[in-house]
C-alpha cells in the first residue's frame, strides 16, 4: 500500500475555542513577572490571577494549563502534592469563578524539588519507584482541587499507568 501524502496536507481551521492558554502561577502577592519567551504571558500570584483568567473568557478561551512555581522546594517537592499547594490553590479559585472552563493540570515535580529533578533522588539516581507515588498523589491532590485534565510531563517509567492507578484508587474516572 502507498503512503498517501494527501492526507497530510489538509487544511486547518485554528479557533479561539481550540487554544489552551498557559497560567504559571507563583506564590507571593502582587506579582506580575513577564515570560521572556512568551510575550504577553506572565508569572501571576494568586491575588493577580482573577483578572487575567476574567480576561481568558471574555476572549473566549475555554481551557487554561496551570504550572506552579512555589515559593519554597524541597527533595520530595511536597508543594506539588499538597492539598495547599499552589496549583490546587489556583485550580479552586479558577474553578469557583469559573466553572465552566477547562483546568488542565502539570503533573510534574522538578518545579518543586530543590534539586530540579522530577523525581527522588539518593545520590546520583532518581528512584523510578518512589517517584511513581508523589507523582500520583500529586495527580490525586490536583483532581481534588477540582482539575479536570492531569497532564503528566515527565519522563519517568510507568508514569502515566502510576497516576491512573492512583487516580482510579481514589475514586476520579
Amino acid at each position: 500500500m502507498k503512503y498517501n501524502y494527501k492526507d497530510k496536507q489538509r487544511e486547518i481551521n485554528l479557533q479561539k475555542e481550540d487554544l489552551i492558554y498557559p497560567l504559571f502561577i507563583i506564590e507571593g502577592s502582587n506579582i506580575k513577572n513577564p515570560v521572556s519567551s512568551m510575550p504577553g504571558v506572565f508569572q501571576l500570584s494568586l491575588d493577580n490571577l482573577g483578572a487575567e483568567v476574567d480576561e481568558i473568557v471574555e476572549f473566549g478561551i475555554k481551557a487554561v494549563l496551570l504550572f506552579g512555581i512555589p515559593a519554597e522546594k524541597d527533595a520530595v517537592g511536597s508543594g506539588a502534592y499538597h492539598e495547599h499547594g499552589i496549583v490546587q490553590k489556583a485550580t479552586r479559585l479558577i474553578k469557583e469563578r469559573y466553572p465552566e472552563l477547562l483546568v488542565i493540570a502539570d503533573t510534574c515535580l522538578c518545579e518543586f524539588t530543590d534539586h530540579g529533578h522530577c523525581g527522588v533522588v539518593e545520590g546520583e539516581q532518581i528512584l523510578n519507584d518512589p517517584s511513581l507515588n508523589l507523582l500520583a498523589q500529586t495527580a490525586i491532590s490536583q483532581a481534588e482541587a477540582g482539575a479536570d485534565i492531569i497532564a503528566p510531563s515527565n519522563m519517568m517509567d510507568g508514569f502515566v499507568a502510576a497516576i491512573r492507578a492512583g487516580l482510579d484508587a481514589a475514586g476520579f474516572e
